[in-house]
């Protein structure tokens, strides 16, 4: 869901500060200059500055008590095995342009996020901003609703660092209800960051949404969020592969008992832009979206505002209808090509369903092929090897997102 970030959290305190001391030059790509640091780990907050290199202890526990915020020139190193819990309310982690973050998980350490009691809702979330393109402005740049921070340019290979094998629980905090975090919010970043194996659950809103840019994500497993599971918007063009997005049963008759699988934009002041990268164009392959058919919002895959994309053995499963298409650009580009291909439904009300800019029905069932025997994300509806052991699940199925 688009909504606005938290221009309160500006008033975070940042006083907290951090002093490196620098140790032998490691050969991985990922630590160019290792560090160690004298950061608080039970007060956790406050500037990396540029020209620092920060590197946690994986033996610690870190409590992140406000705003973290990797500066231009600086490095955030976390290290395998790393857990941090995070003090509610919101206090969150955000990397500016030209600063670079290092989740650097593994299978069997996996790096972890969570808040210091579980729920949803309770922290913020992680976030990044880089130097490719938004089409907000003629310029590719934009301001983030989150710290007032510019984000975006002209640099679709933009390198904001690695973010593999992470864990993020119980973030999306509501400053009121309009302003909402993400789990993970990528704010024009580009192709040349890493970003795999993912897992967010149990948040209060997006799982992982795209301002722009052009990140390319791999293995990501979303569960149990308020809204959408995998969300974009501004002119995001990247490749989004092996997705596993799913509700949880228990929120079902929540308020927010979660939305949708995808939820994608062009923007919302202006769906036909050209600025940055024109209109939003993302390849979706191997994904499977599971649902329920609680409320209003129940739809596997909903493209509007303008924005075009792919999508290439998809599985949907449990929700009211399966792809859902707003606006007049959006309908031209899926009636233009061969874009939806190989999806299976899987216990959907209505298959498919359209309107144009003027509000008219459309008839798109045209638009996609079918396959009865597509895998999705790799097990059909069911959790695939790739998503066990770091997530902490060892199976998930259509039984557990829907009463």
């Amino acid at each position: 869901m688009k909504k606005t970030f938290f221009k309160a959290a500006l008033f975070l305190s940042l006083a907290a500060a951090f002093s490196s001391t620098a140790i032998s030059c490691s050969n991985d790509d990922d630590e160019t200059e290792n560090t160690t640091s004298s950061v608080d780990p039970s007060n956790f907050q406050g500037k990396i500055a540029a020209g620092t290199t920060v590197t946690l202890d994986p033996t610690k526990v870190y409590t992140i008590t406000g705003r973290v915020l990797v500066e231009s020139g600086a490095n955030l190193i976390i290290p395998a095995g790393t857990r941090i819990t995070v003090a509610e309310g919101a206090n969150y982690l955000i990397v500016d342009r030209g600063g670079k973050l290092f989740i650097n998980g593994t299978a069997s350490s996996p790096v972890v996020f969570e808040g210091t009691t579980h729920k949803q809702g309770h922290w913020g979330g992680i976030v990044l901003l880089g130097n490719a393109p938004s089409n907000r402005s003629a310029a590719g740049t934009s301001t983030s609703e989150l710290g007032d921070l510019t984000y975006g340019g002209t640099d679709n290979n933009d390198n904001s660092g690695v973010i593999k094998y992470v864990v993020i629980k119980d973030s999306g905090f509501k400053y009121n209800p309009e302003k909402e975090f993400n789990g993970l919010s990528l704010f024009g970043v580009g192709s040349g960051t890493t970003i795999s194996y993912v897992y967010v659950t149990d948040g209060a809103d997006d799982g992982v949404e795209c301002f722009g840019g052009s990140p390319n994500v791999d293995h990501i497993v979303v569960t149990g969020v308020g809204d959408d599971g995998f969300d974009w918007t501004e002119g995001y063009k990247g490749n989004a592969s092996f997705l596993y997005v799913a509700r949880k049963k228990q929120y079902q008759n929540n308020t927010e008992p979660g939305n949708r699988g995808i939820e994608a934009d062009t923007q919302d002041t202006n769906p036909n832009t050209t600025f940055g990268n024109g209109a939003s164009n993302p390849m979706i392959t191997n994904a499977t979206f599971l649902g329920n058919t609680s409320g209003a919002e129940s739809q596997g895959l909903k493209v509007r505002a303008g924005s075009n994309g792919q999508f290439d053995n998809i599985v949907l499963a449990n929700y009211t209808t399966g792809l859902d298409l707003e606006t007049d650009r959006t309908l031209t580009w899926f009636q233009g090509g061969s874009y939806v291909k190989n999806v299976r439904f899987v216990n959907v009300t209505t298959k498919s369903k359209a309107k144009n800019t003027a509000g008219t029905a459309v008839d798109i069932t045209g638009i996609y092929t079918e396959n009865a025997s597509a895998l999705g994300a790799g097990s059909g509806t069911a959790l695939p090897d790739w998503a066990k052991g770091w997530t902490g699940l060892s199976s998930y199925d259509v039984a557990d997102s829907m009463n």
